[in-house]
């Protein structure tokens, strides 16, 4: 009776271990991350979708306008404060970190602060300028800035601190609050860009204010520790910077040139087409986060054989992404469109399946910047980013001229394509440079490592 009472108990833990293995799953950082990526996405998604069936096509190309202000305003939060935090938090002696964190809460504060200002400014501008529809949008992403700003942050720093299950509880109560609050816009008649922004700086500020009553120990602000983390942590964020613009202005400019050459209203159209090409991107996004680290891993413990690998499955793994994702949308780009924004965007199909085109062009070419990074050639990506923001400014403002939302996907299919080809042209010369000097190729000391992972970042 004892053995079979042992082999029943038996039985039975190797069953609640399988029962758990879903649970320990969702414990993984990789599959949190990739979750709360798809949370902010869908947020974001759906957001766009709700003006869209609510509202004329000009009012979804006011809203894209401001949600290109507000990715631009992000990105160089993230450059300067975030990236730079991540990097060096953990290399800060626990005596310090507080007063570290203390030191990036006022950069982040007096950022959002210059950033509202700037586009306050703007709206003031366009105002002047009898563009009095944009100047309202710009005035209510102003007001409502600082408050994704300081989710955006919040959530980097539970990233930086390790805790990813609060990041994802913060993302979800704001989506699910920001979400309700548009319903009830809609309900009540209200739904606009302008009240969208509105629903998105209340949802954001809420989230925000818990997750401070749960980490406010964490920081201690002293004067005389501000300044000096400043000028530290731009020496880090400075390339991330310069690279991060350069790559979002090639991309976020598009919808500008179309709203002043065509009319907002084809800027709604282009956000509905970019809308329906990026549901893929919590996956792409979320192998993209994990590429990063295991090629800075991969190029420190094995040089360039173990890096080149790890390029190569990356790519594998994009390319087979976009394989499903491409002809989907070439071939149903016209019916999802109907589908999920309505029968008036159906006319742009073609721009769906060229935007999408566009896009696998750029992915599969993330594998070999991440490598770039890893072999300290920031650079090279920095003018990869910089043949995009060329021709936008030049063929792609003539094919907008042109052929409207079409032409954007065709100049960014353009600058995407002689852009990937750039960096894989660096990569490949990289790689045979290195061959040849075999004693450079793996880090020799912890500090040379450190200086690789803190590159590999921006």
């Amino acid at each position: 009776m004892s053995t079979a009472f042992e082999g029943a108990r038996g039985d039975l833990g190797r069953a609640i271990r399988a029962a758990a293995r879903p649970l320990e799953l969702l414990k993984s950082r990789g599959t949190v991350s990739l979750l709360d990526q798809g949370i902010v996405s869908l947020a974001n998604f759906l957001t766009g979708v709700l003006v869209a069936r609510s509202c004329p096509k000009e009012e979804l190309g006011l809203y894209s306008l401001g949600f290109s202000v507000l990715l631009f305003c992000t990105g160089i939060q993230s450059a300067v404060i975030s990236v730079p935090y991540t990097i060096y938090s953990p290399q800060v002696a626990e005596r310090e970190r507080a007063a570290y964190s203390g030191s990036a809460l006022v950069h982040q504060l007096a950022l959002s602060l210059l950033a509202a200002a700037v586009v306050g400014g703007g709206a003031l501008v366009l105002d002047v300028a009898g563009q009095p529809g944009v100047a309202a949008l710009l005035a209510a992403v102003a007001l409502a800035l600082p408050f994704p700003l300081a989710r955006e942050y919040a959530r980097q720093l539970l990233f930086a601190r390790l805790r990813f299950p609060s990041a994802l509880a913060l993302d979800g109560a704001v989506a699910g609050l920001q979400f309700a609050l548009l319903l009830s816009l809609r309900r009540l008649g209200l739904l606009s860009a302008r009240s969208a922004y509105a629903a998105v700086g209340a949802a954001c500020g809420a989230g925000v204010l818990l997750a401070a009553m749960a980490v406010w120990r964490w920081f201690q602000i002293r004067r005389e520790r501000v300044l000096p983390d400043l000028r530290a942590n731009w020496a880090t964020g400075r390339w991330a910077l310069t690279g991060g613009m350069v790559g979002l202005a090639g991309q976020q400019l598009y919808p500008w040139f179309l709203a002043a050459t065509r009319g907002t209203a084809e800027a709604g159209a282009l956000a509905a087409c970019t809308g329906i090409t990026f549901i893929a991107n919590p996956i792409i996004i979320g192998l993209g986060n994990l590429l990063v680290p295991k090629t800075v891993h991969a190029f420190a413990s094995g040089g360039v054989p173990a890096l080149a690998r790890v390029v190569r499955q990356g790519t594998l793994a994009l390319a087979a992404v976009m394989a499903v994702v491409t002809p989907v949308m070439l071939v149903a780009g016209r019916s999802l469109l109907g589908l999920v924004y309505g029968d008036r965007y159906l006319a742009y199909g073609l721009t769906v399946g060229l935007l999408s085109l566009s896009q696998a062009v750029d992915v599969v070419a993330v594998p070999a910047g991440c490598a770039l990074y890893a072999m300290e050639k920031p650079s090279a990506v920095v003018k990869g980013n910089a043949i995009v923001l060329a021709v936008t400014a030049t063929l792609g403002l003539a094919f907008v001229h042109l052929l409207g939302p079409l032409g954007v996907a065709t100049g960014l299919l353009l600058g995407n394509g002689l852009s990937a080809a750039f960096r894989w042209r660096e990569y490949a010369r990289e790689l045979r440079a290195r061959a040849a000097r075999p004693e450079v190729s793996v880090p020799s000391s912890p500090a040379r490592m450190a200086a690789v992972a803190r590159r590999s970042s921006r």
